[in-house]
Formats: C-alpha cells, sequence, structure tokens
C-alpha cells in the first residue's frame, strides 16, 4: 500500500480530483483561487493519497487572531488555521474519514506553531490537543414547495411577526444585483458588522467582494436612496448559502433590516428548490426563529511546544464556544434535521 503527501502553494495546481473529493462550494479550486487573489494569507493546500488515489484534502492559512475569542479579551495570536479563508463553516479538511485523520496528524506535524482546525463536523478524540465546540451553522432543510407553504407551516406566532415585518417594508425596495455592482458604501455596512462582531476573524476588502465569481448574487435593501443593508447568496446544486451581509444599525430596528434580508433569503431559497439552505454562523436567534436549527461545528488545536500547549490546555474553557441558545419550535410540523429533530 502507497501513501503519499503532497503540498501546493497554489489552487491552480490542484488536481481536478480536488474538486470531486470536496463536499462544499467552498472548497473547491475556483473559490480558493478567489480568495488567493483577493484575501491572501499565505494559503497552502495538503492532498493525501492512496495508492495513487487522492483521499483527503486540506486547506491551511495563516491569520492573526484573538486566541481568546469568544471571551472577548484582546489576545493577538499568530495561527496556522485549517479551514476556508473567509467566514463560512465549510471545514478546511475533507475526505475519507480516516484518511482525514491521517492527514490531521501529517499537518500537525509540519505546521510550526499553533496549528488550528476550524468547523469540524463531528468531534473526534484528541488527547493532548485542545478540542471543543465552535460556533454552530444554522441549517434550514426546506420541505416547502412554495413560499405560502412555508407560511403556511409556521406557527401562529411566528407567522404573525413576519406578516407584520413584510407589511412594514412595503416601503422598501429589494434588488438582486451582481457582486460588480458592490460599492464603498456597502462595504462600510460590512464594515459595521465586522466591528460589531464579538467573534471576528478575517475583515475581507471591497474587492473581494465586487470579484466574487458571478454565481454569487447581491441582494440590496433600500428606503429611496438610502441604503439599508445587504447580503450574498449563492445557489449551489441543491444548496442555497448566506454568504455575508451589511447593515445599516442605526436604521436596523426602525425597518427589521436583518430579519427581512434573512427571510428573503429563505424566501428565494424556497422557490429555486433549494433541499437544504444554510444561514451561516453567528446570529443564532434570529436565524432559528425563521425555523434553521443548529449543526454544531467542532474545533481542534496544537501548539508545537509543550508548554505552550499545557497553557492552552489549562485555559481550554476559555478558547471554546459556550453559549447556551434555547431550541425554537418555529414549524407547525416536525421535519428530520441531521443533528436531531424539531
Amino acid at each position: 500500500m502507497r501513501r503519499e503527501l503532497q503540498i501546493e502553494n497554489a489552487a491552480l495546481h490542484l488536481p481536478y480530483a480536488w474538486d470531486d473529493l470536496s463536499d462544499t462550494y467552498f472548497q473547491r479550486k475556483a473559490f480558493l483561487q478567489h480568495t488567493e487573489e483577493y484575501n491572501p494569507c499565505d494559503q497552502r493546500y495538503y492532498l493525501w493519497y492512496r495508492d495513487g488515489e487522492l483521499q483527503a484534502g486540506a486547506i491551511a492559512y495563516s491569520l492573526r487572531l484573538d486566541l481568546l475569542t469568544f471571551l472577548r479579551i484582546r489576545s493577538p495570536f499568530r495561527m496556522n488555521i485549517i479551514g476556508i479563508p473567509c467566514s463560512v463553516s465549510s471545514p478546511g479538511i475533507f475526505g475519507k474519514e480516516e484518511a482525514v485523520q491521517t492527514l490531521k496528524q501529517e499537518i500537525y506535524q509540519r505546521e510550526k506553531g499553533f496549528c488550528l482546525f476550524l468547523n469540524l463536523p463531528q468531534q473526534m478524540e484528541a488527547p493532548g490537543k485542545v478540542a471543543g465546540e465552535t460556533l454552530p451553522t444554522i441549517i434550514f432543510r426546506n420541505p416547502f414547495s412554495t413560499w405560502s407553504d412555508y407560511l403556511e407551516g409556521l406557527r401562529t406566532h411566528y407567522r404573525r411577526r413576519l406578516k407584520r415585518i413584510w407589511q412594514k417594508a412595503k416601503s422598501l425596495q429589494i434588488e438582486q444585483l451582481s457582486c460588480r455592482d458592490f460599492t464603498r458604501e456597502m462595504h462600510e455596512l460590512y464594515l459595521q458588522v465586522y466591528r460589531q462582531s464579538k467573534d471576528k476573524l478575517e475583515k475581507l476588502d471591497q474587492a473581494f467582494f465586487q470579484h466574487l465569481p458571478s454565481n454569487f448574487k447581491l441582494i440590496v435593501a433600500r428606503k429611496a436612496d438610502q441604503l439599508l443593508g445587504w447580503v450574498i447568496t449563492l445557489e449551489d446544486n441543491d444548496q442555497y448559502y448566506f454568504f455575508l451581509g451589511g447593515i445599516d444599525y442605526r436604521l436596523n430596528r426602525t425597518y427589521n433590516t436583518y430579519f427581512l434580508l434573512l427571510t428573503t433569503i429563505i424566501k428565494d431559497g424556497i422557490e429555486q428548490g433549494a433541499d437544504l439552505i444554510d444561514l451561516g454562523q453567528t446570529a443564532e436567534i434570529p436565524k432559528m426563529r425563521l425555523g434553521g436549527y443548529r449543526e454544531k461545528r467542532y474545533l481542534e488545536g496544537r501548539h508545537r511546544h509543550p508548554l505552550v500547549q499545557r497553557l492552552l490546555q489549562a485555559g481550554q474553557s476559555w478558547l471554546v464556544y459556550q453559549r447556551e441558545v434555547p431550541e425554537t419550535h418555529v414549524l407547525k410540523q416536525a421535519y428530520e434535521y441531521s443533528s436531531g429533530t424539531t
């Protein structure tokens, strides 16, 4: 049995088998090339082969982050992250389960300093490592054929609230644009969200949004000429993604802009026939009030210096996500979710 590790420094050089093995759009070559050009952070790619067949792949990049991010404590720390080089919930390592575990150990041996795997879909035994939950992703598994079916499927309280918001929104303009139309004003609203976020990761430049591939769509909310907010979405096969967004917080309470844009994502996903709508991480409560459910994500990390690693393990409870969010029961009927049932 022949096993081989390869490391590439550019997504352009990845084989076609990489995309075939990937689980989500954000792990594929085209998007990774976009991140290299518009969010360069020393990206490199690990490929694990067995008898000439690609069995697992991983995306690594380096970034200075606040190590104690979930306790809101400033703690700048250079990390080697195994993840997607922008704020999405897809894991940075994928492939056949046994090969993924083998590749993880290979990466630990090669990455210097602190190596952190983000958004792992399962928690594995990790002796000698820092491990725990990170931000969950909110998933809406769509059993509906039309928007009307969805509204009828809501419990009375949630349906009444949603109709009030849409009634109030009649004075607003919701339009779909190309990401080429992304403006400096829109980027300023993204920065508002970034600055307000308690769980900061990468800060992206205007060009990152403006030059997204053509399958990303920009949805904008305005009141006359006043920009209220925007979201960018992606349709890929039977999945619909909320990618990123920006909000004018001064007017958000007046127009319920964020909640309105979330409902627009649900509506568009249903109308496009998506089986799954990925609402992303953060802001769990408003997303769950639309019928989304949490899917847990996990982190795992290790520092190569034994003393630093012992300190990290001693403070492990400071590093992981610990927020308690009550479950909601938004839909009249119970539908199966991969993380459980409603």
